[in-house]
């Protein structure tokens, strides 16, 4: 009895639960997002495991990329730190219906030496059949998933044909809605929404301005359409009654004409992609709202009373400047911004390392505090007292509460990374700016990114770097 006590000691098992639920299985087959994690949560107390943490993809198929499923990204993150030892899922189908990604995924579980189980179906991958039985399993799950996808993909032609509505609502273009019987919806006009879409018809082709008409129709109507939402409203083939080919599709607001028009309008507000190739794209980001900014040109026609054209890369954020829906208004220089980072990277590099020791350092003070070995040892002694019978059984169930909840306290202690320093003390080292004035600007831009995450000018001027 001692040995098998000890050995439950020294095997907490770490478990992470994750589920997963499509839309479409939620409401054909009732599968629920609770019963997935009570039936999980239960398993691991009849296991003994530990339970740290749940990853729930909600509305999401098996069939989705990787990066669409959030939580599943989140897993695999957590466990290249190791913050766990193993992942606990209904069905394999919860998991993966896609071979590709099974196996891209499978190598990093096996690079940190984590492993997984189905509360509900047994898998071996330690037996060349049992890896066999898994790869068929695979192979028919992913061979229906396909034929599904197809019998839905030839149902909604079949009901584009018939005009009939494929989509909600909410999928519509600004002027239209969907009615009708549950199994003959139509696409319709919106009887609430119908002059919006004429007063946006008509200005763009009035001003032949994407932004003048976001800007009128969201002033006019109290409206929060973004710049985004209003290119592609504009661009919708549905307003000259037409979808996926089939004229006649709903009741038209313009001819084919007027909307070719419209299309050229639309062209002609998208900026040539010979552009200027700015330095901080996808670096600077907007401290209210979060997006990052983009790059513009900005321009002075006056200097002295003369008529001269200066040209100063800068960078703005859009939702602001497009679509009224951010009040943030600093115009970050690109010049001023690049001037500053040469003359303050290597101090926000020195801080962050000497942060980052410190913070490890704490952690290894906290760690020494709880002595796992000994709260082990400890666990020990107090199961040979209870054997024994120097302590009653109520004295035991209390010490040995007390001292498996500090090991896995000790369990939990966060891994701090000491490999992501070396980027930074290797800059240090080899003084890396000494050859930045020589690189074209797509190269610079590739020489910040590889150390910053991203960078936020605030209203007072104070700039913040966040470092990767």
């Amino acid at each position: 009895m001692k040995k098998v006590i000890k050995n439950a000691i020294d095997t907490i098992i770490r478990a992470v639960l994750y589920i997963r639920v499509s839309s479409e299985e939620q409401v054909k087959h009732g599968y629920s997002l609770q019963s997935q994690r009570d039936r999980l949560i239960e398993y691991c107390k009849q296991k003994g495991y530990q339970v740290i943490d749940i990853y729930v993809d909600e509305g999401k198929s098996a069939r989705s990329k990787l990066k669409n499923r959030t939580e599943l990204l989140r897993l695999i993150e957590d466990a290249k730190l190791k913050k766990f030892d193993r992942i606990i899922f209904w069905r394999l189908d919860r998991w993966f219906r896609n071979i590709s990604d099974y196996y891209k995924v499978q190598e990093i579980l096996d690079q940190n030496k984590i492993d997984w189980e189905c509360t509900d179906e047994e898998y071996s991958t330690t037996t060349s059949n049992g890896r066999l039985h898994l790869n068929i399993k695979l192979s028919i799950a992913q061979n229906e998933s396909d034929q599904t996808s197809d019998r839905i993909k030839f149902n909604f032609d079949n009901m584009v044909k018939n005009c009939r509505a494929i989509t909600g609502s909410h999928a519509v273009p600004l002027g239209y809605m969907v009615a009708g019987e549950e199994k003959n919806k139509h696409v319709v006009k919106n009887p609430e929404t119908e002059n919006i879409a004429i007063d946006m018809l008509t200005h763009i082709q009035k001003s032949g301005s994407i932004r003048q008409t976001l800007l009128y129709i969201n002033d006019k109507y109290d409206l929060k359409i973004c710049y985004d939402s209003m290119r592609h409203y504009l661009m919708n083939e549905k307003y000259y009654g037409t979808y996926r080919g089939i004229s006649n599709y709903c009741e038209p607001y313009i001819t084919k004409q007027e909307f070719d028009e419209i299309q050229s309008l639309v062209k002609r507000n998208v900026k040539n992609n010979k552009r200027y190739d700015y330095i901080f794209s996808g670096l600077l980001k907007c401290p209210q709202c979060g997006c990052r900014l983009a790059g513009f040109t900005s321009k002075t026609t006056k200097c002295h009373g003369r008529k001269v054209e200066f040209k100063y890369p800068s960078y703005r954020c859009n939702h602001s400047y497009n679509d009224k829906l951010c009040n943030y208004k600093k115009r970050p220089v690109e010049k001023t911004l690049e001037e500053y980072l040469i003359n303050n990277i290597k101090d926000v590099m020195q801080k962050t390392i000497i942060n980052s020791e410190s913070a490890l350092n704490k952690q290894n003070q906290k760690s020494n505090k709880i002595d796992k070995e000994k709260v082990k040892t400890k666990l020990a002694r107090l199961t040979d007292l209870y054997l024994d019978g120097m302590i009653l059984r109520e004295k035991y169930d209390i010490e040995f509460k007390k001292l498996n909840l500090l090991l896995q306290d000790a369990e939990k202690e966060p891994i701090i990374e000491k490999c992501d320093l070396n980027r930074y003390k290797d800059f240090l080292k080899s003084d890396g700016l000494s050859l930045y004035q020589n690189l074209n600007n797509s190269s610079k831009r590739m020489f910040w990114a590889k150390y910053i995450d991203y960078i936020t000018v605030n209203e007072d001027n104070t700039i913040e770097i966040k470092l990767k």
